[in-house]
């Protein structure tokens, strides 16, 4: 008789492995998903951006960061707790959902990509103020052998 349960082999990801603690792998761990930086909320203020609906947080340099790929605020998005462009505060999304303008009864929607790097706006913005939690550095569904079988 067969048995109800069909039995299969899951792979250890960085999230499972960090699920367990177990020591001597969780420091290195939380080194390879930049745990302090996922810890701390950025708040980046864009202004003079090439006028688009659609922005890479990944991509672009707010005011007072440093310029370029070496910005280290240069992080996909885990958890937006704001956004507000010059002229509508705004809602978010994910990518499946529809923007919208805000109104008289309420604010605008935008969209984040299903990786949080890219923010969708309703229209074309040049400017705006977003407060957010960043993603992981290495992402949590990364597998024991992309990094070597161990971290």
């Amino acid at each position: 008789m067969a048995t109800p349960f069909a039995t299969t082999t899951m792979p250890v990801t960085i999230q499972s492995a960090l699920d367990q603690a177990r020591p001597g792998q969780t420091d290195d761990l939380l080194a390879l998903i930049h745990l302090g930086t996922m810890l701390t909320p950025l708040k980046r203020i864009f202004t003079g951006l090439a006028s688009s609906a659609t922005q890479n947080l990944t991509e672009i340099d707010a005011t007072g960061e440093t310029t370029g790929p070496s910005n280290p605020n240069r992080l996909a998005a885990l958890l937006i707790s704001t956004l507000r462009s010059a002229a509508a505060v705004y809602i978010v999304t994910d990518a499946g959902g529809t923007a919208s303008a805000p109104g008289a009864s309420g604010p605008g929607i935008a969209l984040i990509s299903d990786d949080g790097t890219t923010i969708t706006f309703p229209s074309a913005v040049t400017a705006f103020t977003i407060e957010y939690m960043p993603r992981s550095y290495t992402p949590m569904t990364t597998t024991y052998d992309a990094f070597g079988g161990a971290p």
